[in-house]
C-alpha cells in the first residue's frame, strides 16, 4: 500500500506540474479523514511549483478549524507542511466562498468514500436532492441543513458536478471491504457512489486498480 500511495502522490505531482506549465496554475481538491495521510505525506515532499498551487476541500464539517473533527486542520498539519507548505490554500467552510472564485477545471480531484456508498459528504440522506447527483447540473458548494455521517456535523461539499470539473479524479479504495462496495455499487442506485461510477463526463481512476 506505502508503495501505491508513494505512485498515486508522484502521479498527482506530475498533473500538477503539468497545469503549471500549461497555464501557468494547478489546483488539487482533496478529502478528510485518515484514507489520504500517507499519500499528502509523500506529495508534500515532491519538489514542484508550489506557490502556484492552490488546495482545497472537496467537504468538511462545519466546525471551528481548532476541533478535533476539522479536516481544515487535518490538511494544514498533514499536506501544507515540507515543500507543499508554499501551496495556496482556499477555506471551503469560509462563509464568502462560492463557486465562481474557483479556478476551473480542477487540475485533480482526490475522493475519499465511506462504507455507506458516500463520497466527499454526499451522503444517502441526500440522495433525493438530484442537483447533488447530476454530473451535468449546475455546480454547487452545498451546506446540509442536518448533521450527517460519522461523527455527525452539519456539513459543507461540492455537488457532483462541480467534483467532476477535472481533468482527472482518483477515488481512494483503501481495503477489500470498499471494492467489494465499489463492485456493488455499480448497480445499486441506492448508493451515493452508483452516480458518481456511471455518469460519462470523466472516468474515474481506483487507487487500488490504476496505480
Amino acid at each position: 500500500m506505502k508503495d501505491t500511495n508513494l505512485k498515486i502522490a508522484q502521479s498527482i505531482a506530475h498533473s500538477l506540474a503539468l497545469g503549471i506549465n500549461q497555464v501557468g496554475h494547478a489546483t488539487l481538491v482533496v478529502p478528510g479523514g485518515n484514507s489520504p495521510l500517507d499519500i499528502f505525506a509523500h506529495l508534500s515532499l515532491i519538489p514542484i511549483q508550489w506557490t502556484k498551487v492552490t488546495i482545497i476541500l472537496g467537504d468538511d464539517r462545519l466546525v471551528d478549524v481548532t476541533h478535533e473533527h476539522s479536516n481544515e486542520q487535518l490538511i494544514k498539519e498533514h499536506l501544507l507542511i515540507n515543500e507543499a507548505k508554499a501551496a495556496h490554500y482556499i477555506s471551503l467552510i469560509h462563509p464568502s466562498l462560492s463557486v465562481s472564485q474557483l479556478e476551473l477545471p480542477f487540475n485533480v480531484v482526490l475522493l475519499g468514500m465511506g462504507l455507506d456508498g458516500h463520497f466527499a459528504s454526499l451522503f444517502p440522506d441526500l440522495l433525493d436532492l438530484d442537483r447533488l447527483f447530476n454530473a451535468d447540473g449546475p455546480h454547487e458548494i452545498f451546506t446540509s441543513e442536518i448533521a450527517l455521517g460519522d461523527p455527525m456535523h452539519l456539513r459543507k461539499t461540492m455537488n457532483m458536478s462541480l467534483l467532476l470539473n477535472a481533468h482527472r479524479c482518483i477515488l481512494l479504495v483503501s481495503s477489500l471491504s470498499k471494492r467489494k462496495l465499489v463492485d456493488h455499487a455499480m448497480s445499486d442506485n441506492r448508493l451515493p457512489l452508483y452516480y458518481l461510477l456511471n455518469q460519462s463526463k470523466l472516468d474515474i481512476e481506483f487507487s487500488d486498480i490504476n496505480f
